[in-house]
Parts: C-alpha cells; sequence; structure tokens
C-alpha cells in the first residue's frame, strides 16, 4: 500500500511535512528541490494522499476512495500542472496557470484540501510564473501547492520568495544498491546505484538499459573533445537534431555525464573517493591534472550557464557548440 515507509530515503523531510500535516500548520506552498530522480514527486503525491485519506493516521493507507484515485492521477481535487507533451518545446503556458487559478477558486468536490502540484517548476515561462504570483501568495482557502524543481535558480525569486524550500538530499548509495537487487537488478545494482547520485528515479533508469546508453553517450561526448572543431560541431548538430521534445533528454544526460566527469576530476585531484567513471581511470586523471583548480569551476560554471540557455530556448545547437568549445579550450590549457 502507499504509505511513506516504502519511500526510500528522506526521513527528515517526511516527518517535518506529516508533522505540519497532523498540527494543522502545513504552508500554503512548498517548494520541492533536489536532482532529478531522487524521489520529489513520489513525496508531493503521497503529501496530497495524505491530506485528503479518509484513514485515521496522516500517512496515507494507500486503500481509500481518494487515496486510489490521487494514485491513478484522477482526483478532481489534486491538480497537476505539467509541460503539454504534444508540444516541441517542454513548457507550461500562461493559459494553463490561468485554468488552474480558475479552478482552485472554485468549491472542492470532494477532498479535505485541494493540492496543485507543478512539475517541473522550471517549465512555467515567465508570464505563467508571474500570472501565479498572487495565488500562490495568497492562495483560495484549502488549496496548497507543490511546485517541483530540479534548479530552484533557474525561477523566479519572486516564485521562489512565496514558498516553503524543501529540499531533498541524495538516498545513500548502499540503501539503492539493496532497492535495485530486490528489483531483480542484481547485475548492475552496483554501478547504477553509485551514478545515479543517490537518485532512486535514475537508479532505476540505469539499471535498464540506460547505464548501456550513458556509458556510449560519455565515450561519444570524449571522442568528440578529443577531436578538432568540426567534430565538436558534428556532435552538437547531431544531439539537437529534430525538434527539442525528441533531443532535450539526450542533452540532458549529456550535461550529467560532463558533471559526473567533473565531480571525478575534483576527487581525484584532492586525494579522495569513490568515484564514478571507474572503467576511464585515464580520463579522470587527464581532466584533474588539467582543470585542477580554476578549470573546474569555470566548467561547472559552464554547465549550469547551458541549462540556463536552454530553458530560455535558446537553440539547442548554438547552446551546445558553446558548451563543447570551452570544456575543449579548458582541457587543453
Amino acid at each position: 500500500m502507499a504509505g511513506v515507509t516504502d519511500i526510500l530515503g528522506h526521513r527528515e523531510v517526511i516527518t517535518q511535512l506529516w508533522d505540519a500535516l497532523e498540527r494543522g500548520t502545513s504552508h500554503h506552498a512548498y517548494l520541492f528541490e533536489g536532482p532529478r530522480g531522487v524521489g520529489k514527486r513520489t513525496v508531493a503525491n503521497r503529501l496530497a494522499m495524505a491530506s485528503n485519506c479518509e484513514g485515521p493516521a496522516p500517512t496515507p493507507c494507500g486503500a481509500c476512495r481518494p487515496c486510489k484515485a490521487i494514485e491513478a492521477g484522477t482526483h478532481p481535487d489534486v491538480l497537476a500542472l505539467e509541460p503539454d507533451p504534444s508540444r516541441a518545446s517542454p513548457i507550461i503556458p500562461v493559459k494553463d496557470v490561468r485554468e488552474v487559478i480558475r479552478r482552485s477558486g472554485y468549491h472542492r468536490y470532494a477532498g479535505r484540501r485541494r493540492v496543485v502540484i507543478i512539475d517541473p517548476a522550471e517549465a512555467l515561462q515567465p508570464a505563467a510564473a508571474n500570472a501565479l504570483l498572487k495565488t500562490l501568495e495568497e492562495p483560495p482557502e484549502g488549496t496548497g501547492f507543490i511546485l517541483i524543481a530540479s534548479h530552484a535558480s533557474a525561477l523566479l525569486p519572486t516564485i521562489v520568495s512565496r514558498c516553503q524550500r524543501v529540499r531533498f538530499g541524495p538516498v545513500p548509495v548502499p540503501a539503492l544498491r539493496d532497492w535495485l537487487q530486490s528489483q531483480g537488478k542484481g547485475r548492475v545494482a552496483e554501478q547504477a546505484a553509485a551514478l545515479s547520485l543517490g537518485c532512486p528515479g535514475r537508479a532505476l533508469e540505469l539499471a535498464g538499459s540506460g547505464l548501456r546508453k550513458r556509458l556510449a553517450t560519455r565515450d561519444q561526448v570524449l571522442e568528440a573533445l578529443q577531436g578538432d572543431t568540426a567534430a565538436r560541431h558534428d556532435l552538437a548538430r547531431k544531439l539537437t537534431a529534430g525538434d527539442r521534445a525528441k533531443w532535450s533528454a539526450k542533452v540532458n544526460t549529456v550535461l550529467e555525464v560532463l558533471e559526473d566527469l567533473l565531480r571525478d576530476a575534483a576527487l581525484h585531484a584532492a586525494g579522495r573517493g569513490p568515484l564514478l567513471n571507474t572503467d576511464r581511470p585515464e580520463v579522470v586523471e587527464h581532466w584533474a591534472r588539467a582543470l585542477w583548480p580554476g578549470g573546474l569551476a569555470r566548467c561547472a560554471q559552464a554547465i549550469e550557464d547551458s541549462r540556463r540557455s536552454l530553458q530560455v530556448y535558446v537553440t539547442g545547437r548554438t547552446v551546445m557548440d558553446a558548451l563543447l568549445a570551452t570544456l575543449s579550450r579548458e582541457l587543453g590549457r
């Protein structure tokens, strides 16, 4: 049943949220922030269930009618504001925000509390975010908002200031490894758990075909960085071919792969571990030697700048060309 004991990690966060719910002091707007796949949406859904559960305890029973409806995504008082999958760009337009604001002003259908979940909050266009401000600050009675973000720095400061921030940290690797093994992923559990950086959703992806694809992407990027300008341009073109909906996941994987390499280079330079890219020690050593210390910070900033540019819909090819050129320059210093 859907309670909270099956959620990996986040014990302190869950305790604080459920204690506030039981005391009747839940905040009207939460900002759940943490890396992709760490469990933010799972906790948001369970909190919505707990807010409307017909059982006696603050922990959702998972068996009553509201719990089942929320888990199935069909409860009329739990609204999900997400990017339209039919659109080429993963955005939440202002018309969708206005519709949710309109619906939140109505009397609740059946639930004790209406919950609006915005995932990911980074997909809010500026006009959409601004349209949300007044309602976020003073929501209708019995309505709460949960914004979910992997990069809170990409949100408008006025949005962040109206929310109570809840930070989700990584799940310990041993717990992830054991969980993957219980899911029948024993063969790759250790490596997938390590590469996931404490994110169960990402670990499960990697334990499937994701690990092979991720390592192939990493090697493709390394080959381009070792090549000439034409090789880098060719990779940027291949990564961003087609519409944004088709290539955004691939580009995000590239950014994560690069962050993993920078992390390993920093640990290696500092004489610490464990490393993620254990199968490419020569690459980690070269990156550590070439980038320590200032180059690591500049490359990390270039990756963060790339994410922000993609969120405001700068052309993907332009972003990747610039990022690969920066990395190549830093590695060649």
